[in-house]
């Protein structure tokens, strides 16, 4: 019999192996079913701050250059019957305000310069430039170009002109700020760098305006964005979203500046990367690990001491029921923690007593 019985595990060790195959399947369950909603929760956020960036961006550009335009619009309707002499105290004037302004030019309806800043290009002929053609029947904002002269070789403008006129709506003049890009990508990078993302505008040409995500990050944007890039139609009024298999999430705004100011052809494109998330995630799932962890520790805990207590009370009459079976004389403890362990006491206490009943017979 002893030999039969050391070929069978002990109840205990059982019961065990078996709680801690249960404690540890759930606790590896319950870590992955975690880290699946939070790796999912860090996706839907991280389209969630594109979504709030890209209009956060935009509302930022659109104050900065409405700025300038109502500067501008200020400017004309305050020169309309200006002398040629008051034109050129605005336009020394203006480029001391901020230096966002690089150069302020009027030109005459012939297209010669009259009046610019510090003097320069007056007497110039303007009447074959885009600022002034355009300029000529209403509001309009130029492409992207380089000055390759001077001491500012390289330096990028826009141009932003509209038609000086009088009350009876003749064109008297054609204005024009002559905007630094410079100040438009500092604008932008500190707008960008306080919401951690990347922030790129492209212009109707595909030429990139600004770039905000420094050098070492100017790689091509990937296929698709270039893409939605394209595809981008001037009465969009949705933010497009594409994330990438490296981890990153780029919301394509296209023509986002307000209807108020004449349409740019910009688009916006802003570069949200999980690493925005790469510190807090990790943290987020240490700690979810250590409380699981601590859960499956403490379940298993008390289920050892729950079995222990309920055990107990069969081991003590399972070393009496293998007394009575050796012909010892002894009496059954009588159990009280369950009921099944109260029966198997009153059981054994009546063999007991049919037993002694039993020899007193046989003498």
């Amino acid at each position: 019999m002893p030999d039969r019985l050391d070929r069978h595990p002990k109840l205990a060790t059982s019961f065990v192996g078996v709680m801690s195959f249960v404690v540890i399947a759930a606790t590896a369950a319950a870590i992955f079913g975690i880290r699946w909603q939070a790796e999912d929760y860090e996706v839907r956020l991280q389209r969630e701050l594109g979504l709030r960036s890209a209009q956060a961006l935009s509302q930022t550009f659109n104050k900065a250059i409405e700025r300038e335009w109502n500067s501008l619009r200020a400017v004309a309707a305050r020169t309309a019957d200006a002398s040629t002499e008051e034109m050129q105290d605005f336009a020394d004037a203006v480029i001391q305000a901020g230096g966002q302004v690089a150069w302020v030019g009027f030109a005459s309806p012939d297209g010669m310069i009259i009046a610019g800043s510090r003097g320069e290009r007056v007497g110039e002929a303007a009447d074959q430039w885009n600022w002034f053609k355009s300029g000529f029947s209403g509001e309009t904002v130029g492409t992207a170009w380089t000055k390759k002269q001077g001491d500012e070789s390289g330096e990028r403008f826009i141009n932003l002109s509209m038609p000086v006129t009088d009350e009876n709506g003749d064109t008297k003049a054609v204005v024009v700020y002559r905007l630094r890009i410079s100040w438009v990508a500092d604008y932008m990078a500190d707008a960008a760098s306080n919401l951690a993302v990347g922030a790129i505008i492209r212009d109707r040409k595909g030429q990139t305006i600004v770039d905000t995500r420094g050098d070492d990050h100017t790689e091509e944007l990937p296929p698709r964005v270039e893409g939605m890039i394209l595809a981008g139609r001037p009465d969009a009024d949705r933010t497009a979203l594409q994330r990438t298999d490296e981890g990153h999430l780029y919301a394509v705004l296209p023509s986002f500046t307000n209807a108020s100011m004449p349409g740019f052809g910009w688009t916006l494109i802003v570069d949200v990367h999980s690493d925005s998330f790469a510190e807090a995630l990790p943290d987020f799932m240490r700690g979810v690990n250590i409380m699981i962890a601590a859960v499956a520790f403490g379940t298993l805990l008390c289920a050892a001491l729950l079995f222990r207590h309920l055990t107990r009370p069969f081991q003590r009459l399972i070393q009496t029921a293998t007394a009575l079976a050796d012909g010892q004389v002894v009496y059954p403890r009588e159990e009280q923690t369950t009921r099944e362990s109260m029966l198997l006491s009153a059981v054994l206490a009546r063999l007991q007593t049919q037993i002694q009943s039993l020899r007193a017979t046989t003498r």
